[in-house]
């Protein structure tokens, strides 16, 4: 056989290189053929064509003997190469498709990251080992615009208006508690009313302002802030040192153990901060994303009360 430069050509198909490898290694066109499931000639067929697309010969076949010729042995390891890392690019994305590998980036706020996360995130790398979890605490102003950005792939945090790119999946409802110093004069009520927290020197965080409840609040309850900070922890700690009474959601309990605080439910009525997971609306989820959504959901569900959205996920 003979190839002029001008008549070859670089349309080598994967099956043709299968069928190069299934012979070289098998020793035979039946062996290889039964192995492919085509019949002898079909497969001496995908060899020719192969071998006018390289323009050389790959085997040397007599009535008596089948072997790689000079340019097949030196071609072989290429063709083998390409089956190989194709066969791992298959196996890459089975995992992907399974949620076994892959990176999920959360942003969360740093109590959530501190109070909520860790054991989520321990529960789901014993559940998916594979994959790797990144929690990132931000500033509150910076997780949502982080997520639209597309520097994160989920974010958790109390629930807000969101523009169009946005949608928030309830977590949980945690109710409003009163903080306050185990020597207040409150430290040992069972609950206090938002009418009784007149005058009351306040230290709020992040989104609550006293404006705000005051508009969910009933005729004769009127809160002032005495402290205005961003994260619960510097609150809580502003209560350890006497400076006054934080307003935080009941899920900062532990956080408040630590400092030796006592928190009080307030009431009449009993306001409620919806915790959310927030996800792209209009920009693809990885699956490994999508799962741990899934994931998170079912786990604050089991741990926090959440309402159920979806089937448990199943291993």
């Amino acid at each position: 056989m003979t190839y002029e430069s001008e008549n070859v050509t670089s349309n080598v198909t994967l099956r043709q290189l299968h069928a190069l490898v299934n012979v070289a290694e098998l020793g035979s066109f039946v062996a290889a053929s039964r192995a492919m499931h085509v019949t002898a000639s079909a497969l001496s067929i995908l060899i020719s064509e192969l071998e006018q697309g390289l323009g050389f010969r790959v085997f040397d076949r007599t009535t008596r003997q089948l072997k790689l010729s000079a340019a097949g042995e030196q071609y072989l390891p290429s063709a083998q190469r390409v089956l190989a890392e194709l066969a791992e690019a298959q196996r890459c994305a089975q995992d992907v498709r399974s949620q076994k590998t892959g990176i999920v980036r959360i942003a969360t706020s740093q109590v959530v990251s501190w109070m909520l996360m860790p054991p989520a995130l321990r529960a789901y790398r014993a559940f998916r080992p594979g994959v790797r979890l990144e929690p990132i605490d931000l500033p509150v102003d910076e997780i949502l615009p982080s997520l639209e950005a597309g520097r994160v792939d989920l974010a958790i945090m109390l629930r807000l208006p969101t523009g169009p790119e946005l949608q928030a999946a309830p977590a949980f409802d945690s109710p409003l508690h009163l903080a306050c110093h185990a020597d207040h004069r409150w430290a040992q009520r069972k609950r206090v009313r938002w009418s009784e927290l007149s005058g009351e020197p306040l230290i709020f965080t992040g989104n609550d302002t006293p404006q705000r409840l005051n508009m969910a609040l009933p005729p004769g309850a009127h809160l002032q802030a005495a402290w205005r900070v961003e994260h619960a922890g510097t609150a809580l700690a502003l209560v350890a040192s006497g400076l006054g009474s934080a307003i935080c959601a009941g899920y900062v309990r532990p956080m408040c153990e630590m400092h030796k605080l006592r928190m009080i439910p307030v009431v009449e009525p009993e306001l409620m901060r919806q915790l959310s997971i927030y996800s792209p609306a209009r920009r693809a989820m990885t699956p490994v994303a999508e799962g741990f959504h899934g994931f998170l959901q079912d786990w604050f569900v089991q741990h926090h009360g959440g309402t159920k959205r979806r089937a448990p996920l199943t291993a």
